[in-house]
C-alpha cells in the first residue's frame, strides 16, 4: 500500500507565480494548497526525536479525520540552505485545509507544542498552489523531491509557462522519462525578497528510475527536447534535491 517515491529532482522545474495569473491556471485544472516549513533542531534533538512526534501527529490526524499528507524533507544536495530539515503538507482542496487547520488551531496545540520542543520552524513557513504537471494518481510517499527556481522570460506568464510544462512533461514521457512533477505557485509567507517566479518540483518512484531519466535526459535527446519547450518561456537555476519521508497519506484512517 505504501508507494516508495524514490524521488530525486532532476533535469525539470517546479513553478510558482503571481496571483492574477493563478486564478485563470485554475480553471484549466484541479489546484490544491500545500504548505512548506523550514525547520531547525532544537540543542540536542536529532531527526530520530522528530519522529516520534511525527508518530504522535500521524495519531492525531487519523482521530481528527482531517484530508492532509505530510512529509519531513532532510537536505541531500545544496549550499547553505540555512535549515536543518523541511516539512511538507498538502491537501486535496481548500475546504480540506480550512477544514485541517480549524482543528489545527484548536485541538492540535499539544501535539504542536511537543514539535516546538524538538524543532523551530519559526523562521519560515509558506503556503503555496500546487497545480499537476505528470502527477501520480495517489498521494507519494517516500522519496526524493528536488526543487528548482525559475524565472519567466520577458513578456511570459504564468499560465504560458505552465502549458509549456505540460508540453515538456508529454514530450519527455515520450523519450522514456520516469518522473512526476508538479508546479507550485507561492500565495502566503513567500514575502517580497522573492527572486524568482515559481517552483517546478519533480520526482522519482526508485533511484533507478532516476538515473535511467538523466541517462535518457543528457544523451537521448531529453536535454534539447525540454529546451526546446521550455528554454522559450522561462529559465531555472540549479536544484535543491531533499530526502521525503512520508509523515502521513491524506486519505489514511
Amino acid at each position: 500500500m505504501k508507494k516508495q517515491l524514490a524521488a530525486a529532482m532532476t533535469a525539470c522545474v517546479v513553478s510558482v507565480g503571481g496571483a492574477t495569473s493563478a486564478l485563470a491556471i485554475e480553471q484549466k485544472v484541479h489546484a490544491a494548497p500545500v504548505d512548506f516549513r523550514a525547520c531547525n533542531f532544537r540543542e540536542g534533538k536529532t531527526m530520530q526525536d522528530l519522529d516520534k512526534v511525527s508518530a504522535k501527529f500521524r495519531e492525531y490526524a487519523n482521530e481528527s479525520d482531517v484530508a492532509y499528507a505530510a512529509w519531513t524533507l532532510t537536505p541531500q544536495y545544496h549550499t547553505a540552505l540555512g535549515f536543518d530539515v523541511g516539512w511538507l503538507g498538502a491537501w486535496p482542496d481548500g475546504e480540506a485545509y480550512g477544514v485541517s487547520m480549524e482543528k489545527w488551531v484548536t485541538t492540535g496545540r499539544e501535539v504542536s507544542a511537543q514539535f516546538n520542543q524538538v524543532i523551530d520552524c519559526s523562521a519560515r513557513h509558506e503556503l503555496a498552489i500546487s497545480l499537476p504537471i505528470s502527477a501520480p494518481a495517489g498521494t507519494p510517499e517516500d522519496g526524493v523531491l528536488m526543487f528548482y527556481q525559475c524565472t519567466l522570460n520577458d513578456d511570459k506568464s504564468l499560465d504560458t509557462a505552465y502549458e509549456a510544462h505540460l508540453d515538456a512533461g508529454t514530450a519527455m514521457k515520450g523519450l522514456g522519462s520516469l518522473a512526476v512533477s508538479w508546479m507550485f505557485q507561492p500565495a502566503v509567507g513567500a514575502g517580497d525578497d522573492v527572486d524568482f517566479d515559481y517552483y517546478h518540483v519533480v520526482g522519482f518512484y526508485r533511484y533507478s528510475d532516476m538515473g535511467a531519466t538523466m541517462e535518457m535526459y543528457a544523451n537521448g535527446g531529453g536535454r534539447q527536447t525540454q529546451q526546446e519547450i521550455l528554454g522559450k518561456v522561462s529559465s531555472c537555476e540549479t536544484p535543491v534535491v531533499f530526502d521525503a519521508v512520508s509523515v502521513r497519506a491524506h486519505d489514511e484512517r
